[in-house]
């Protein structure tokens, strides 16, 4: 770790008696092995103004939390991403709310007293970057050895309910256990997730999205209660066992298997999350409207989802393989859905018929996957903008731009969905020339 922050920087803090760790998340990743973009530095030792004097001799100073004694740092010469130093801190829980704590940062307090309002022993670790000693007063890295869980006290979840679903996603993408305690904790509090904004729900779930199996959190999210809170609908399935977990491995098909050309797709694993919305009653129309309105109230949009595209898969969900079978029915499913959005919903039903049948190929669904591809390698045209005429073309006929023009191209592209090889000036301008003199 010593690439972590420039070598002068460390030595000019340690001469003007502080101590610099890297904690957290960064301590964390890298035991595992894993990359972290983010750089977590806290140092004791200096008051605020002293440390900020101390780095700006070294670059440019920020002062990004003031509530919560927070610099960010970009060294000169530095490549790398911005880092965050912090003081020392404690935080007193003022109400039940995620912004409702009384935190206080003094730079005489020990690290291990910052360390323990953090919310995981695997997140309450630190290296002194001075001489490369691991202050770990909780037993986080045994606790990562051992791949488990486990909070660093009973009122992390109390002080912060978003927590709970930190762990959730923290187990699902590392593999770990939650120690039993910590879900009996769950348990208990989950109710109390309500109270957190639903941005920073969204954001837990879009890390939960990351993991090899995001069915792993759901089903700890639903067994602990926390899914009721989040997604009810998805929590009701529950009731109907085979239809839960169908979704659950459909699930993780779309976020495992290879076959699909969308895998891990955010918009595809919520559709295929909330496809069964409002079972048994619900239509495919009904689901995708429930699924949406789940998903605004969630603010999904604020990790990227798409929710016109999501409410427009689960809608086609229920697609029959059967009605696409001639190449024309093909072109005009796609020129009605996009084509985009065909062949993620073709991934979506792959993903459906692996979690009915694990065992099956699911051929009909790769194979419709292939002649679409092909028709696009082809030429197909899927759209207005692929006739081989367009508005300019027609006004030079006589056409006036407005609704006329609107329709005679919408006919166009009807016939060539119909027949690819009508698709030239030649016959498209001697058909419109026909249908003038037809209505003349």
């Amino acid at each position: 770790m010593d690439d972590i922050i420039p070598q002068p920087v460390i030595r000019r803090l340690q001469q003007a008696g502080g101590r610099i760790y890297t904690v957290g998340g960064t301590v964390r990743d890298t035991l595992l092995g894993r990359t972290h973009k983010d750089i977590d530095l806290l140092v004791t030792g200096l008051p605020q103004q002293i440390l900020i004097q101390c780095l700006r001799r070294h670059g440019h100073v920020q002062l990004i939390g003031r509530a919560f004694g927070v610099l960010q740092f970009r060294p000169r010469h530095w490549d790398g991403p911005p880092i965050d130093i912090a003081l020392p801190r404690t935080e007193i829980s003022t109400g039940i709310g995620h912004r409702d704590f009384e935190v206080s940062f003094d730079h005489t307090l020990p690290i291990e007293t910052d360390l323990g309002r953090r919310d995981f022993t695997i997140n309450a670790l630190a290296i002194d970057l001075v001489d490369g000693q691991m202050i770990d007063p909780f037993g986080g890295r045994q606790d990562l050895e051992n791949r488990l869980l486990r909070q660093v006290s009973p009122q992390a979840f109390p002080e912060d309910p978003l927590r709970m679903l930190r762990g959730v996603q923290l187990a699902a993408r590392f593999g770990l256990t939650i120690e039993s305690a910590t879900q009996q904790a769950m348990t208990q509090y989950a109710a109390t997730i309500v109270t957190i904004a639903p941005e920073r729900i969204a954001e837990e779930l879009g890390k939960l999205f990351r993991a090899h199996s995001p069915a792993a959190g759901f089903a700890v999210m639903q067994t602990t209660g926390l899914l009721a809170s989040i997604m009810p609908e998805l929590d009701a399935l529950a009731g109907f066992g085979k239809v839960f977990t169908r979704t659950m491995q459909r699930l993780d098909a779309v976020q495992q298997r290879s076959k699909l050309r969308h895998q891990g797709h955010l918009d595809l694993l919520l559709a295929a999350l909330l496809q069964d919305a409002g079972y048994p009653d619900a239509d495919a129309t009904t689901a995708s409207g429930l699924a949406r309105e789940r998903l605004e109230h969630l603010r999904m949009t604020v990790i990227g989802a798409q929710l016109n595209l999501i409410e427009a898969l689960i809608r086609e969900s229920r697609l029959d393989i059967a009605t696409l079978a001639s190449d024309a029915a093909l072109r005009h499913f796609a020129h009605r859905l996009r084509p985009e959005t065909a062949s993620m919903l073709f991934d979506l039903r792959l993903s459906d018929s692996l979690a009915n049948a694990p065992e099956q190929t699911a051929d009909g669904w790769l194979g419709l996957q292939e002649r679409l591809e092909r028709e696009i390698a082809n030429g197909a045209p899927l759209t207005v903008k692929d006739l081989a005429i367009n508005g300019h073309d027609l006004q030079r006929l006589g056409i006036p731009p407005g609704p006329k023009m609107g329709r005679l191209l919408a006919h166009m592209l009807d016939r060539v969905l119909d027949d690819p090889s009508r698709n030239t000036p030649e016959t498209l301008i001697d058909w419109v020339q026909q249908e003038a003199e037809s209505q003349a």
